[in-house]
């Protein structure tokens, strides 16, 4: 007897997670501290939730699951996750999936030039977007000697360059490139880009 294959296909499948969005997108905003997510099993109560990162706490009553996120040390976009157990005995891992606003943008987050090739200048681009509570980039620095750089301003208020050149190519190298805010929250006060001659 013939059978649809989308009929064949939907006996195949495995069975769903048993709640309505296992997976939840969640836009931050800069310098946002915390956030409530609140998730629903399909019909089944929650019994046990274990969180797989200390920065979550969790309360649950029925289908209903509440989790108190602190967002404060989360300086780029990152997935948080708990495992919860309903009564009719399904795991269901649940996933938050945090977007985190880029205070400060890097054209690159490492500058690399291979062993023996010419010591060409490479330029790095920072830029302050619009709406970034970071108003400056106050200092440059490196830790090492193995390469020069020079900072400029670019071509508006909100966009720095840095120029790097390695002092030498003939030999591996790694340092840091040490960029300092204005900005008074430790997540904004400053990033690093890594240097390497390899």
């Amino acid at each position: 007897m013939f059978r649809p294959l989308c009929l064949l296909l939907a006996v195949s499948l495995p069975t769903l997670a048993g709640f309505n969005k296992p997976l939840q997108h969640i836009k931050l905003d800069y310098g946002q501290n915390t956030t409530t997510v609140v998730f629903e099993s399909k019909g089944a109560a929650i019994t046990k939730v274990k969180s797989l990162c200390d920065c979550t706490t969790s309360s649950f009553s029925g289908t209903k699951l509440t989790v108190q996120v602190d967002t404060s040390k989360f300086d780029q976009s990152v997935d948080k996750q708990l495992d919860v157990t309903t009564a009719d005995g399904k795991k269901t891992r649940l996933t938050m999936r945090f977007e985190v606003p880029q205070a400060i943008v890097l054209s690159a987050r490492s500058l690399v030039w291979q062993r023996g090739a010419e010591p060409t200048p490479q330029v790095l681009r920072i830029n302050l977007p619009k709406g970034s509570p970071v108003q400056d980039v106050t200092e440059a620095a490196i830790s090492g000697e193995d390469f020069s750089f020079t900072p400029a301003k670019g071509k508006n208020q909100r966009e720095f360059l840095v120029t790097v050149t390695p002092v030498t190519t003939t030999k591996k190298a790694f340092n840091r490139l040490i960029i300092k805010t204005s900005s008074t929250d430790p997540r904004y006060e400053g990033v690093i880009v890594y240097l390497q001659v390899r």
